[in-house]
């Protein structure tokens, strides 16, 4: 099973049950049925459902559960796409893996069932840090349970700052402090060819938006309905990642491939990621350690994370709840945050010897989180995100001035926003 792009994994146990029910009412249950789970992510995510899929069968011995998953290759508004045509063909999953770039374009079509009245039911659910369910609310429903999370920090190569002679970052580093350190980072040969870049200006949208977050300010209004590029404030982030390009020569300009390799190389000596970095950096015995990203004028970074959902007219609710607590369970989530690819949402599997082993500072994951600010995710998500990154790149490549930039952006996503409204009858 190498493939993961167009394959279904059937999974299903006749082992005999073994009375560790999830509730007394399915203890050793004898119901069965056939769920149909979508998930996401790769071989690691799918290892940790299949053992999951595996102890609830052991309480369901004669339920299969049937798993597509998704490898997220093109993007979330792909992922919206296929699965809102799955809801109007008539063939819907019970069950979806989902992120929260995600969360407003189905909760506003209404496609999967409300959950209060289950995480009320099921107390284990407070091992949960409480923000995650915050954001897992659409109108005052929640409609997810939440999984793993990544949160936007600094990592950064220890070799390199030893090299240089330069003290670990500590929380509270400022913008000024963070531009000299790139400085000193940078190394060029003799010819005047940079060698070794101090950090590299993200490309993504994810990556870049805890800049803005650290200088009290994002690209759309709080509640995500309008843009907030003519805010000065985005401008003043925007410039200055633009002067760690072209003023200061710390950085690339940002192109089509994010420079992890390069970073794992040691040509590399800070980049902004989140935690899904570390079994690569694992791997190559790369000396890494994390800091929570510089401030302006507050501590801030963003958040993006894995849910689950139901399908809101599943014929098999009271079996998709337990597949669900299977999934969201504490083994599961200590299972896949050592297997690595993201923070799990349970405090408990983030507390564990193995996931705080490396990097050093894992322990700052969590102590982001009363700080951390979700990704803008918008039902127009898809849109918001082109429209941003196109204008973002050319800023950064010097194609649009920056005050050029942000008008432009600007008109572009109010007229998205302008269509979201009219296509939702607002």
């Amino acid at each position: 099973m190498t493939n993961i792009t167009r394959r279904s994994v059937l999974l299903s146990s006749a082992a005999l049950a073994a009375g560790l029910g999830l509730s007394r009412a399915f203890a050793q249950s004898d119901v069965s049925a056939t769920l149909r789970l979508q998930a996401f992510g790769g071989d690691a995510e799918l290892a940790g459902i299949k053992n999951a899929i595996e102890r609830f069968n052991k309480k369901y011995p004669n339920v299969e559960v049937v798993v597509s998953i998704d490898p997220i290759s093109t993007g979330w508004g792909d992922y919206v796409t296929k699965v809102i045509g799955q809801f109007t063909s008539g063939s819907p999953a019970d069950v979806y893996g989902t992120a929260i770039e995600t969360f407003q374009s189905f909760s506003a079509r209404g496609l999967f069932m409300p959950l209060d009245d289950f995480i009320k039911a099921n107390p284990g659910f407070s091992d949960f840090a409480p923000s995650l369910f915050e954001h897992c609310a659409y109108k005052g429903v929640i409609n997810y349970i939440p999984i793993g999370w990544n949160n936007i920090m600094v990592n950064y190569n220890r070799d390199l700052f030893d090299k240089a002679g330069l003290a670990y970052p500590k929380r509270g580093w400022t913008w000024d402090e963070f531009r000299e350190i790139s400085k000193k980072l940078t190394v060029k040969d003799s010819a005047g060819n940079t060698t070794q870049f101090g950090y590299e200006v993200p490309n993504q949208n994810f990556f870049v938006q805890s800049w803005f977050f650290s200088n009290g300010t994002s690209i759309l209004n709080k509640d995500w309905t309008a843009s907030n590029m003519l805010d000065p404030k985005v401008a003043e982030t925007l410039q200055f990642l633009h002067d760690l390009i072209h003023v200061d020569g710390v950085s690339p300009i940002p192109g089509a491939e994010t420079m992890d390799n390069q970073f794992v190389a040691g040509q590399v000596a800070m980049i902004s990621r989140g935690q899904w970095i570390v079994q690569n950096a694992k791997a190559n015995k790369l000396n890494m350690d994390i800091a929570v990203p510089p401030k302006k004028t507050e501590e801030g970074t963003i958040i993006g994370f894995g849910a689950y959902a139901i399908a809101a007219k599943t014929e098999q609710p009271d079996l998709a709840k337990a597949l669900v607590l299977e999934l969201t369970s504490e083994e599961t989530q200590r299972e896949q945050g050592e297997r690595g690819g993201g923070v799990p949402g349970r405090k408990s599997a983030a507390s564990t010897e193995a996931f705080l082993a490396f990097p050093p500072s894992a322990f700052l994951y969590y102590e982001t989180l009363p700080f951390a600010h979700a990704v803008p995710s918008p039902a127009n998500f898809q849109e918001v995100e082109k429209i941003f990154i196109r204008h973002y790149t050319a800023m950064m490549s010097g194609q649009e001035t920056i005050a050029a930039g942000c008008q432009a952006a600007d008109a572009e996503l109010n007229q998205s926003f302008a269509r979201l409204k009219a296509q939702m009858g607002g």
